[in-house]
């Protein structure tokens, strides 16, 4: 790996056969990475493409030894939760040391924004110390370009960027941009990697912070596997002075929406939309959209400023999940709608919803297991 810094940031960059990944940070000073010390970053970003061709993975540079022994745990469960996908590797660096954790550094954290529900509870939660033993003191929220927002979309990033920092201003939390290739360049199974792509640009301040806070997908009790980020997959990825948090897991998304209630800034500038190609940090009509509204709907709320237009019954009960994690979600919501009485007809048509795309996704699932797909096919 190779660092420059100049006036505008930080650029990393990982080469591997004639490509290369890179990653331009830029941010205040409080918010930079310090100077590049191991190479676990470029191991965590090639883990997956290394896997997908079936390829032994060998890092010229210094790798921390912890992260390598739970790497090998992590190619272990993946290649046997997707053998379809991806195939047992050999891992090596041309150093394996022991990274120590500073004074300083112990029970900080970056945590990961992107503006919506899963990210604003996390950093919400640890700015008020809500957390218990595990709240972190937190040095930036880092919002990446490049991931959930493609590179060739930019007029929409700046749009979300400048939303989540105008809410992370509002607790005097430092923002940090990210910029990366390494979906366009890395990746081939979004829905299975984004974890691993996530986690390459937040190991970025290894040695400023002891972990990265990463909100979760979905709580305890409804969880999906294999999926890009669950709590086996975050632990396999951490390395023992950089611990990768899948925070928030004893709460479902309505609860969380639930939790930023009382945090109008954050809800102002909610964007939860990843259809929307416009500026507009929300399109109102696709399915997270309408999922959204319905978490406030759930708990009595109104629909906050960044989510209008009430979502019509019709409308609802067509919605289209594409995934389990999806179908798991939409099971929160009508959870929460019956503890609190809701009776609404908004209601019915979400159970109407929740019973079609429970059987596809689960015929989806059948034929998967009856008609597995080669390695190297995408899905």
């Amino acid at each position: 790996m190779s660092e420059s810094r100049g006036a505008e940031g930080v650029r990393r960059t990982a080469r591997f056969d004639d490509d290369e990944i890179w990653w331009d940070i830029a941010g205040p000073p409080a918010a930079l990475p310090g100077p590049l010390a191991v190479h676990d970053m470029a191991a965590t970003a090639l883990i997956f493409h290394a896997m997908g061709s079936g390829r032994d993975l060998h890092v010229d540079g210094p790798v921390s030894r912890g992260l390598l022994a739970r790497l090998e745990e992590f190619v272990t469960s993946w290649s046997l939760w997707r053998p379809d996908l991806y195939a047992p590797i050999q891992l090596s660096a041309a150093e394996e040391i022991d990274v120590p954790v500073a004074p300083a550094q112990r029970g900080t954290a970056v945590a990961a924004c992107s503006g919506g529900v899963d990210s604003g509870f996390t950093i919400w939660r640890h700015h008020r110390e809500l957390a218990g033993r595990n709240t972190r003191r937190l040095k930036a929220a880092v919002f990446v370009h490049g991931l959930d927002i493609p590179l060739n979309r930019s007029r929409e990033y700046e749009s979300a960027a400048r939303s989540a920092e105008a809410a992370m201003a509002s607790i005097g939390l430092p923002f940090a941009r990210v910029r990366t290739n390494w979906r366009e360049r890395a990746s081939r199974v979004w829905t299975m990697e984004f974890g691993a792509g996530l986690t390459a640009c937040l190991r970025n301040w290894q040695g400023d912070v002891d972990s990265a806070l990463m909100g979760s997908d979905e709580d305890y009790a409804h969880l999906v596997i294999p999926w890009g980020t669950n709590p086996i997959t975050c632990a396999l990825l951490s390395s023992p002075d950089f611990e990768v948090v899948w925070d928030g897991g004893g709460y479902g998304r309505t609860a969380k929406v639930e939790g930023i209630s009382d945090w109008p800034e954050a809800l102002d500038n909610l964007r939860v939309c990843w259809q929307n190609a416009s500026e507009t940090a929300n399109c109102g009509r696709c399915e997270k959209c309408i999922r959204t509204k319905l978490n406030f709907r759930a708990l009595g709320l109104p629909l906050p400023s960044s989510l209008p237009g009430e979502p019509g019954t019709g409308r609802i009960m067509t919605l289209r999940a594409t995934n389990a994690v999806q179908v798991a979600q939409l099971q929160d919501i009508a959870h929460h709608a019956r503890q609190r009485g809701v009776a609404d007809g908004w209601l019915r048509a979400l159970r109407v919803s929740i019973l079609w795309n429970s059987a596809w996704n689960g015929a989806k699932r059948a034929r998967r297991a009856v008609f597995p797909r080669r390695r190297g096919k995408t899905f």
